[in-house]
């Protein structure tokens, strides 16, 4: 996604105010006046980033869920397409191949021609629902297995049904919608590729699996549903995906007497939602759409790194400024003027603040002051200046009362 017209412009901001604080401080020849400067861009940077940040992945975040929506319609209808329209496709070709069967001269051509035409039908509808990700939507009212196989004998279809396809009705609605819709596409496959061949479906349970089987008999059998790169075998290839996703197997395969196919169903299952790349959607493209994450979300985590970076180096240079420099405060209570600096010494510690942002005042002339600090966070600032003269603490100065620079 684009970048907006703020965070293109951020970097240019930065670089511009950083030319102008070093332009001052070169000016007034003051590293403080720097220091100060750079902590001022280090914090309005961060919190200016932080709010353009937060606006672009908002706006990703909203735009992200319009076209998750947009595309969670397009495969709900890709799916009600494949299964309506195309079932009843293959119906109108199966009817039409068994006319052409039973009748001769003009009629029979004609019916040929019916059954190509209703073929193509078909194969365009795969090639179309095929350039879409499919997700296991809601199937028609019913999922009866029963219902199914009775449509196909009144459209002239040889289908026996062996078992009882009741102990269905004792499954999880995942299962009875997945095999609802094997028996039906294996049919569907059936009557498009073998019409007028007699099919067998066969319904079963096992414990905890039902198994479903449809035997289409004879030498004209449909082709292998199994090659994902055949967009004829669309539909049996995508119940395959839905079989595994649902925890059940999958096989299709050709007999010496015809073709098969098998599931094996979990009788309890829960249907989890297909995870497809779309043909012609690269891998990364999908997985961006399924990291679609809340804005506030997205923007914490872009700055966990640089915030626990500032907070490890914030932390490094209080330690080494405030090191044997920082007065105890029941030290500097105990210093006062007039005592011998030897005594004093050993009360300061080794080494002064390397910060000194308080304007103390100036000192006599021959007088030695030096300054340290408390240990105050982040900075370590000065916060006690001693003054020392001819071996004497002549100014004990409490600069934490003082104006900075």
């Amino acid at each position: 996604m684009a970048r907006s017209s703020a965070a293109r412009w951020l970097p240019v901001l930065l670089v511009a105010a950083q030319v102008v604080v070093g332009a001052l401080a070169w000016q007034s020849r003051s590293w403080i006046l720097l220091a100060f400067g750079e902590l001022a861009l280090l914090v309005g940077g961060t919190g200016l980033y932080g709010v353009v940040r937060y606006r672009d992945l908002r706006d990703r975040y909203r735009s992200e869920r319009e076209a998750a929506r947009r595309l969670a319609e397009r495969r709900q209808l890709a799916d009600e397409v494949h299964d309506l329209v195309g079932h009843e496709l293959s119906v109108i070709g199966m009817r039409a191949a068994l006319l052409q069967l039973r009748t001769t001269g003009d009629e029979s051509v004609l019916a040929g021609q019916v059954r190509s035409d209703a073929e193509r039908a078909v194969v365009m509808l795969h090639e179309t629902v095929a350039t879409l990700h499919r997700t296991p939507g809601t199937d028609p009212a019913g999922a009866d297995v029963a219902a199914v196989i009775e449509r196909f004998r009144r459209a002239g279809a040889d289908v026996r049904l062996v078992g009882d396809p009741d102990v269905l009705n004792r499954a999880s609605a995942s299962t009875r919608v997945t095999a609802h819709r094997v028996v039906r596409e294996a049919l569907t496959n059936s009557a498009r590729h073998a019409p007028g061949e007699a099919v067998t479906v066969v319904v079963g349970r096992a414990g905890g699996t039902v198994t479903l089987e449809v035997r289409t008999h004879g030498r004209s059998v449909p082709p292998p549903a199994v090659d994902p790169d055949d967009r004829r075998n669309g539909g049996l290839d995508s119940l395959r995906r839905r079989v595994e996703a649902i925890g059940g197997t999958w096989q299709a395969d050709t007999p010496a007497d015809g073709h098969r196919v098998v599931a094996r169903l979990p009788a309890r299952a829960t249907l989890e939602p297909e995870r497809e790349v779309a043909p012609g959607t690269a891998p990364e493209d999908s997985r961006a759409r399924d990291g679609a994450r809340r804005p506030l979300v997205a923007l914490v985590g872009s700055l966990v790194l640089p915030a626990v970076l500032v907070l490890a180096g914030g932390a490094a240079y209080w330690a080494w400024a405030s090191h044997d420099a920082t007065v105890e405060p029941v030290d500097a209570a105990a210093l006062r003027v007039g005592m011998r600096a030897t005594d004093a010494a050993e009360l300061l510690p080794e080494r002064e603040a390397p910060v000194r942002l308080a304007r103390a005042p100036g000192p006599e002339p021959g007088w030695d002051c030096r300054q340290y600090t408390d240990g105050n966070v982040p900075l370590a600032m000065a916060t006690l200046e001693v003054c020392t003269d001819g071996g004497t603490v002549v100014r004990v100065t409490d600069l934490s009362e003082v104006p900075l620079l």
